[in-house]
């Protein structure tokens, strides 16, 4: 095994200059410092992680905390949220926190084993997360609204993607529309689902309860929906899903029902999955900024971790439109241009 002094030996400087540098202490003479660095990677040194977490009493490890792991969008800001962690040299710990105490998470951190997680579960019966941050420990909320007054959170504007959906729809003339949205116990869809009726009102446009489904975040939930109101399918314009994968399955089922995307109504969900692209759903959605959200989050993180925040700091990120073959862009900018921004 590649010691720290086989390190030293190979820079020609003292044992004692390479655990500086390791420590990144600022006194280091910069041309020094590279020719160490340079050394650890020809050698291939690699820090004992024990050994740094005895001298920094830190583990140089963060947890990520999800639940609900079949969404597609969560494995989807999962690998984001590991890659920016991978970049800043973290190890990662995912745990998929199923029990509203989150007792996994919690070990984790008051063991040592981790310095602060991330918590991207969507539910809002994770009461153990209030928990921890009434203990004071360094956590980041990402894409949950809660407990923005105390924690740090970083999410998508979901409220402002709503209202932008309905803009875009009054836009476009369209008057009979459907909405299907998910689970009302989760942060994202209630805030699109409150931005997209308040949208509607404004343009003077009722969405009719009949018209108005909801479910589980889940391709069965668009079918299902669809199926339901088979019966006046034919007086529909526009079918508003509050996540792709819920489109997913709304956009099978009307083509089942033998209608034509998007000449006899125009459908639309949010999130901007890869899956979305797709030519079988070929859906236009409004795109999360999972690389951005990911950035600021292990960032963030990071910031608490080491003392260097105060206030919880609350970081709103806008989705981005991405028109495709399920509706048409919209000539005048309307939503494209200024939906996000309200």
């Amino acid at each position: 095994m590649v010691t720290s002094r086989d390190v030293a030996r190979h820079a020609g400087v003292s044992q004692a200059t390479v655990s500086r540098v390791l420590n990144d202490n600022p006194k280091v003479d910069p041309d020094i410092r590279a020719r160490v660095l340079a050394s650890l990677k020809e050698i291939g040194y690699v820090p004992n992680a024990v050994a740094k977490a005895m001298r920094t009493n830190r583990s140089g490890a963060i947890g990520i905390a999800t639940a609900e792991i079949q969404n597609p969008f969560l494995p989807f800001m999962l690998e984001e949220l590991t890659k920016a962690a991978a970049a800043r040299n973290l190890n990662v710990t995912v745990w998929n926190e199923s029990d509203p105490g989150v007792p996994m998470a919690t070990a984790g951190i008051a063991g040592g084993s981790v310095d602060g997680v991330l918590f991207m579960a969507t539910r809002t019966d994770t009461f153990g997360v209030h928990d921890l941050i009434e203990r004071g420990y360094p956590i980041m909320l990402v894409n949950r609204a809660g407990d923005e007054e105390k924690a740090d959170v970083v999410m998508s504007d979901h409220y402002a993607s709503g209202y932008a959906a309905g803009q875009y729809f009054a836009a476009g003339g369209r008057r009979s529309i459907a909405a299907i949205f998910g689970p009302d116990n989760t942060y994202a869809s209630p805030a699109r689902e409150r931005g997209f009726r308040a949208a509607l009102e404004d343009a003077g446009i009722q969405l009719r309860a009949e018209h108005v489904f909801s479910g589980v975040t889940s391709y069965d939930t668009g079918v299902a929906a669809v199926e339901r109101m088979r019966s006046s399918l034919g007086t529909l314009d526009a079918v508003f899903c509050s996540s792709d994968i819920i489109a997913y399955g709304a956009l099978d089922a009307l083509r089942g029902e033998g209608l034509r995307i998007p000449d006899d109504l125009w459908v639309i969900g949010i999130d901007g999955l890869s899956m979305s692209g797709w030519r079988s759903f070929d859906l236009t959605t409004q795109r999360q900024q999972v690389e951005t959200i990911a950035e600021k989050a292990i960032d963030g993180l990071l910031r608490r971790i080491g003392g260097e925040a105060a206030e919880p700091e609350r970081t709103i990120i806008p989705t981005e439109w991405i028109f495709r073959g399920s509706s048409p862009s919209i000539d005048d900018g309307t939503a494209a241009d200024r939906g996000n921004a309200l």
